[in-house]
C-alpha cells in the first residue's frame, strides 16, 4: 500500500509539472523562407508550419536560403526543463539539401541569454538519403527557462534534373523534470513511509 502512494505522489508530480511550459516570443526570419509562417502549441509541444520554406526548380530563381524559428519557453516552478526532442521532415529531390543547426540558451527572467549554448544538435538532409530526423537535446543543466535558435540552410543547385529542397515539418517537445528540492521532499517522504512501514 505505501508503495502505491509513493508511485502515485511520484506520477502526480511528474505529470503536473508536465504540463507547466509556456512558449513566447516566437519569432521566424528571413523572407521569402519564413512568408505565412505559423506555429501552434500543445501541451509541451510546439509545432512550426513554413509553407514558403522552398528552394529550387518550383521557386527558380530561387536556389537557396536561410530560414531562423526562435522561441522563449517559461517552465513554472516547481518544474525545470532538462531537454528538447526534435522531429523534422523535408522535402528532396535531385540537387536538394539542407542543412539543420539548433542551440539552446538559458535566459534570465529579462530574456537575457546566459553564457553559450546549454545544448546543441545538427543534421543535415543529403540527396537521396532519408527525409525524416528526430533527435534529443540534452541540456548541460536544467533550468527553468530558455531560448531555442535553429537555423535552416536549403540549397537546390540548378542541374538537368527536377532540384528542390523544402522543410516540411518541424517540431519539437520539451521534457521536464521536478526541480531537486522537490524531489529531495519526495525522497524524505519515501524514507518516512518504508521506516514506518517497517515499524508496522
Amino acid at each position: 500500500m505505501h508503495y502505491k502512494l509513493v508511485s502515485i505522489a511520484l506520477g502526480l508530480t511528474i505529470s503536473g509539472s508536465a504540463a507547466a511550459i509556456t512558449f513566447s516570443n516566437v519569432t521566424f526570419q528571413a523572407p521569402p523562407l519564413s512568408d505565412g509562417a505559423t506555429f501552434n502549441t500543445s501541451g509541451n509541444s510546439i509545432s512550426f508550419f513554413v509553407p514558403s520554406a522552398i528552394v529550387g526548380d518550383p521557386v527558380d530563381p530561387l536556389r537557396a536560403g536561410v530560414l531562423t524559428i526562435e522561441y522563449d519557453v517559461f517552465t513554472a516552478a516547481p518544474a525545470y526543463a532538462a531537454q528538447v526532442g526534435v522531429n523534422l521532415g523535408v522535402a528532396l529531390a535531385g540537387s536538394g539539401m539542407v542543412s539543420f543547426l539548433e542551440q539552446v540558451y538559458e535566459i534570465n527572467s529579462l530574456g537575457n541569454e546566459i553564457g553559450g549554448p546549454i545544448g546543441t544538435a545538427s543534421h543535415t538532409f543529403n540527396p537521396g538519403g532519408a527525409t525524416n530526423w528526430n533527435g534529443t537535446i540534452t541540456f548541460d543543466r536544467q533550468v527553468e527557462r530558455f531560448r531555442a535558435k535553429k537555423f535552416f540552410e536549403l540549397s537546390a543547385v540548378d542541374t538537368v534534373d527536377f532540384d528542390l529542397a523544402a522543410i516540411g515539418l518541424v517540431n519539437q517537445n520539451v521534457q521536464v523534470v521536478p526541480e531537486p528540492a522537490t524531489l529531495a521532499a519526495l525522497g524524505i517522504g519515501v524514507t518516512a513511509l518504508l521506516r514506518r512501514k517497517r515499524k508496522n
